[in-house]
């Protein structure tokens, strides 16, 4: 009976272990082998309890348990060897690790001191970068201010040296090249809010200049006008020689005669330096103060002509030289004007030398009307004075300038 158990026993093991391989997998198969265990368990047991062999029963399911644990020793004593060699391996992986672990966070901590020590010395060093890109901004700053204080400085020793081209040209680099770049200080602003006064100071130099070659100009004015009337009074005695020559008289216009004479005409006009005056109307055009500077020089002209025709004169045959120095005078004046309009038509226009020469032409006729009384009853006096006044309009026909109306003063007053 005991044996029969038993084999029942093993038989459900096998079954159980069946049911066991077979769970891996989920299906059909499987659960027909866990039903048929649980079908051979229960007569087994119904068998037991009708035998009334519950305790044989216990015992042999006693018997099978202390089998499958005897089993179960020998199976962990066969491999408990190769599990303690290899729990000792993993405590020293595991000690290994912890090693390791506490190497690399020391590691850690050095590249952390290292990345610490780099971040300051590069935050140093871009630091001193910035100290170094500030310091050459200065520097650079400095120099550029000591170049316009240069420039000033030099600005003010041509001015004063009379350097009037170097100085307008310093001028202007100051203005559009060096006071641009300093500008953001207020050292540059200073300079730049002082250019009006660096203006106008070159302006007031140069037109010192010319007013002084303007005043200067009076004695070359005079020898002009001496020289021109001299040439001409030996063309007037050329031309009575040949109209004495000829048999037959014929009228010969002195526009004619000034062609016929040009191949005997050698003297040498006298030179007048004009350069103050071109050195002015350069600065002025540069300043954007020519409208301004015309206007001036042209009352200055026309002042200049009024104090030449306010010169004292009397009309005795003795006392004759101041008005004939006055004709000199306005022969040199227009002489220059005449110049001054070819050499510079766009700044003296006909049309003002026009203008300024019927004014002297009226003022001149003033000055002989108010003494015509004295002319006219002296002959003596009014012979040297139509020759004067004769001379003196082939001169300023011979230079371009309209005489019909001194013709016209000289009929009124000698009838010829």
């Amino acid at each position: 009976m005991a044996d029969s158990i038993q084999q029942q026993l093993q038989q459900l093991v096998l079954l159980s272990d069946s049911v066991g391989t077979a769970g891996a997998g989920v299906g059909a198969g499987s659960v027909s082998t866990v039903e048929e265990a649980m079908e051979q368990l229960g007569p087994l047991i119904h068998s037991v309890y009708r035998a009334n062999k519950q305790k044989l029963f216990r015992q042999q399911v006693e018997l099978f348990a202390q089998r499958k644990d005897a089993e179960i020793m020998k199976l962990c004593g066969n491999y408990h060897q190769e599990f303690v060699q290899s729990v000792a391996q993993l405590l020293k992986v595991r000690q290994n690790t912890s090693e390791l672990q506490e190497k690399v966070v020391g590691l850690n901590a050095e590249l952390q001191l290292s990345g610490k020590s780099l971040y300051e010395k590069k935050a140093e060093l871009l630091s001193l970068r910035r100290e170094h890109g500030n310091i050459q901004d200065a520097v650079d700053a400095v120099r550029g201010c000591l170049d316009v204080v240069r420039m000033v400085a030099g600005f003010d020793e041509q001015v004063i040296g009379k350097q009037y081209y170097s100085a307008i040209k310093t001028l202007g680099a100051l203005k559009d090249q060096s006071l641009p770049q300093v500008r953001r200080f207020a050292f540059g602003r200073m300079l730049e809010s002082s250019i009006p006064h660096m203006e106008t100071k070159l302006q007031a130099a140069a037109l010192k200049d010319m007013k002084d070659w303007l005043f200067g100009l009076k004695k070359t004015t005079r020898d002009i006008g001496r020289h021109l009337t001299g040439r001409m009074q030996r063309k007037q005695g050329m031309w009575a020689e040949r109209d004495a020559a000829v048999q037959e008289r014929y009228f010969v216009s002195s526009a004619v005669q000034f062609v016929l004479d040009e191949e005997y005409d050698h003297d040498e006009p006298l030179a007048v330096d004009m350069m103050p005056l071109y050195q002015c109307l350069h600065i002025n055009e540069k300043l954007g103060r020519r409208a301004e500077f015309r206007r001036s020089f042209t009352e200055d002209r026309s002042d200049q002509l009024s104090l030449i025709l306010a010169s004292p004169v009397q009309f005795a045959l003795a006392q004759l030289a101041p008005f004939e120095a006055m004709l000199f005078d306005v022969i040199g004046f227009f002489v220059v004007e005449h110049g001054i309009l070819a050499s510079a038509p766009d700044f003296r226009s006909k049309a003002d030398v026009d203008t300024l020469w019927d004014a002297g032409i009226a003022k001149l006729s003033d000055i002989i009307a108010r003494s015509i009384q004295t002319i006219r009853g002296d002959p003596a006096i009014s012979q040297a004075l139509q020759g004067s006044l004769t001379t003196f309009t082939y001169v300023m026909e011979e230079n371009a300038y309209d005489v019909r109306k001194l013709r016209e003063l000289m009929m009124a007053i000698f009838g010829a």
